[in-house]
């Protein structure tokens, strides 16, 4: 869905509404889909070594796409499973920071637009 050219009056409340729930819900799918890929991640390369369960592996998982850090990944660990908890945080990295930059673009595109709305009646 388009939104207003600078040129058009600022979209009303519940269309600001609408277009917030849409990027929460966008958002959504994606830390979701990147919490699924390293849940599956950790279960299939710590087999055979550290054995992580399921709910140990999506732990893993959501802590380094929080940002707070491994809780199993140390120097004991195999060098896979060092290796997948480096990219996946690495990834992890890049969905926050994706995810801040789709939610706060209706935010930034009204101010933006009410800024420019505000100046053209001033100037």
């Amino acid at each position: 869905m388009p939104w207003e050219h600078r040129s058009e009056p600022l979209a009303p409340s519940h269309v600001f509404a609408g277009r917030m729930l849409r990027q929460i819900l966008l958002v959504a799918a994606i830390v979701g889909l990147a919490l699924a890929m390293g849940t599956t991640g950790y279960l299939l390369v710590s087999k055979g070594t550290e054995n992580l369960d399921l709910v140990d592996s999506f732990l893993e998982a959501s802590m380094l796409l929080s940002g707070a850090g491994p809780l199993y990944t140390e120097r004991t660990s195999s060098d896979a499973l060092k290796l997948f908890s480096s990219i996946y945080a690495l990834f992890g990295t890049l969905v926050v920071v994706s995810s801040v930059g789709i939610l706060a673009s209706p935010i930034v595109h009204r101010v933006l637009h009410r800024l420019h709305l505000e100046r053209g009646r001033n100037g």
